[in-house]
């Protein structure tokens, strides 16, 4: 089997003689028996259904699905004859595929990539024009230190739109989120210059750029991706680094993460543009009034929740220090 132990970069098993020696691999032994009669080449076959009845923690089946995106193997017929079933999101006007392959998002992500880049640019000739501007910076956001990616594509000292495209791929094609989040990740990156003056650089935009995706997805997807999975996904950051890096950013947003309708649109309809001059097809549809509605109350629903537990906190030290 090729890889090494579970949790190391791109370190998943590429490819596997079985499905019990695989599962040895990333530590989910205990689940042999589940899978018996399933052959490695039928994983990406299973549905998120059965998924879920042959892996009823969340937890373990993240790992699961993480796993299984890395195998580099030819389907074989499935392993129950139960159609696949449909993921629907309730904060999302696609439906989507419920099996491990996901449509693709190169587009939204070209446009993404576009943005950055030209933030990026704005940044670092505003350092070298104000040096106030350096002071601005905060150590955790710091990609010389802690590297997202140690990618082929990717290089610290590049900021070109190829190296950023090729970042975001790289933790989108392993953590599988809807593609919305991505709208909404650049929604909060740009949420965070306005509010902090802060500038994207070379030396911080893939920190900005992670802490922005663990947010996002939170907000977005009715079953988000837990940080744990963040920390095997981009192996430099541990569990702990995720959190605190979770915790300055949001604390940076002043714990607003709420997005209106008009908002989202506004992002949307910049990015397909951008898409459309590019003359590149842009396949991200926009929300229903439904999904629209849904964004909105849930948005606003978890940013209530972070000022609470905020004001608890605060009180907390005002207690401990009296």
């Amino acid at each position: 089997m090729q890889g090494g132990k579970y949790g190391m970069s791109n370190n998943f098993p590429k490819t596997a003689a079985s499905t019990d020696e695989w599962l040895d691999v990333i530590q989910m032994a205990s689940y042999k028996e589940a899978f018996q009669g399933i052959g490695i080449g039928q994983l990406r076959s299973l549905s998120n259904t059965e998924l879920k009845d042959l892996v009823p923690m969340d937890g373990p089946r993240k790992r699961l699905i993480l796993a299984i995106s890395q195998l580099e193997i030819a389907e074989e017929p499935a392993a129950s004859s139960v159609e696949p079933q449909v993921k629907f999101n309730s904060t999302s006007s696609m439906y989507i595929d419920s099996t491990i392959t996901k449509p693709c998002t190169d587009e939204i992500i070209f446009c993404v990539s576009i943005v950055i880049h030209d933030r990026i640019e704005e940044g670092e000739e505003a350092v070298n024009k104000d040096e106030a501007a350096v002071a601005k910076l905060f150590p955790m956001f710091d990609v010389e230190s802690k590297p997202l990616f140690k990618h082929p594509h990717v290089e610290l000292a590049s900021s070109s739109e190829d190296n950023i495209f090729h970042t975001i791929k790289s933790i989108y094609s392993i953590a599988e989120f809807s593609p919305e989040c991505l709208v909404i990740s650049l929604l909060y990156i740009e949420r965070l210059r306005s509010l902090t003056g802060l500038p994207l650089l070379l030396s911080n935009w893939q920190p900005i750029l992670l802490a922005a995706m663990v947010v996002a997805q939170k907000v977005w997807d009715d079953k988000s991706l837990l940080n744990v999975d963040f920390s095997v996904i981009c192996s430099a950051y541990t569990l702990k680094d995720i959190n605190n890096l979770e915790k300055k950013f949001l604390e940076l947003l002043e714990y607003n993460v709420s997005i209106t309708a008009s908002l989202y649109a506004s992002y949307y309809f910049e990015l397909r543009t951008l898409c459309e001059k590019s003359e590149r097809a842009f396949s991200l549809k926009p929300l229903s009034e439904e999904a629209r509605r849904q964004l909105q109350s849930r948005s606003e629903s978890i940013q209530g929740d972070l000022q609470k537990t905020r004001r608890w906190q605060s009180l907390g030290g005002q207690a401990a220090g009296s």
